[in-house]
């Protein structure tokens, strides 16, 4: 009996990342494309005014991929004092192969609140942290680090913008079978997603199986309609679950 064929996966996430990430996912044999929504625009006083703020603070937390993309080339070869931190293990792993330095993150977990547990973010009396983010990022960080008595800046080196998804791509997986999987990284994405489908696509769409990176991202997956969104915290697990053994 032949094997059922694995799903297209489509990366609904900036095109940069999501052309690096079908890379390395073709590498573990599974097909994956971009399908963005949404892109990252560099924002070039943000960039230019960087390296200044970072020799000012203590601490430099970068958000995002796109942060460290856009904003390290501005940085490195630079004396800096401060400490790097991410909230996530892929962003960490990408700032310390960029910088050659340790870099703090959560071991488990790719949230804010993941980050703010760890010791060294508990008492910031006196320090500076500079929030290196997109433009209209999430509070949560910065204010509770405000709170532990640090002296809290932002670099918002980046906006996003949204753009039109390839839909004829999608139609034509559809079309094929069986219907693709769509990796979410962003409740924003996934509210796109959904707006840009319409009305004509809606049924398609809630047949694909769906995979978030964060319970919040499956939440308002949820709230659109998906009836059970899957969770893959890192890639390692969502190549586990794209599998043939899946």
């Amino acid at each position: 009996m032949p094997a059922t064929p694995l799903p297209t996966l489509l990366l609904v996430r900036p095109q940069a990342q999501a052309a690096q990430q079908a890379q390395r996912l073709a590498a573990a044999g599974i097909a994956a494309l971009p399908f963005c929504v949404e892109d990252t625009v560099a924002d070039a006083r943000a960039l230019a005014a960087l390296p200044q703020q970072a020799a000012a603070a203590d601490w430099l937390v970068f958000v995002s991929p796109s942060c460290i993309e856009l904003a390290w080339p501005h940085l490195a070869g630079r004396p800096l004092a401060a400490k790097l931190a991410c909230v996530g293990r892929a962003s960490a792993d990408k700032l310390a192969a960029l910088s050659g330095r340790a870099v703090l993150h959560p071991p488990h977990g790719n949230d804010s609140d993941a980050l703010l547990a760890l010791p060294p973010l508990q008492q910031l009396a006196g320090q500076t942290v500079l929030i290196v983010r997109g433009d209209g990022g999430r509070p949560q960080l910065g204010e509770t680090l405000a709170r532990r008595g640090a002296q809290v800046h932002y670099a918002a080196v980046y906006r996003r913008v949204p753009v039109q998804a390839d839909w004829a791509l999608f139609d034509r997986l559809v079309a094929a079978g069986p219907s693709p999987a769509l990796l979410i990284t962003s409740s924003h994405s996934a509210e796109l997603l959904f707006q840009q489908a319409g009305a004509t696509r809606q049924h398609a769409l809630l047949a694909c199986r769906f995979i978030a990176l964060h319970p919040r991202i499956a939440a308002t997956l949820q709230q659109l309609g998906v009836a059970q969104p899957l969770l893959a915290a890192d890639e390692q697990a969502l190549c586990a679950l794209l599998s043939p053994r899946y």
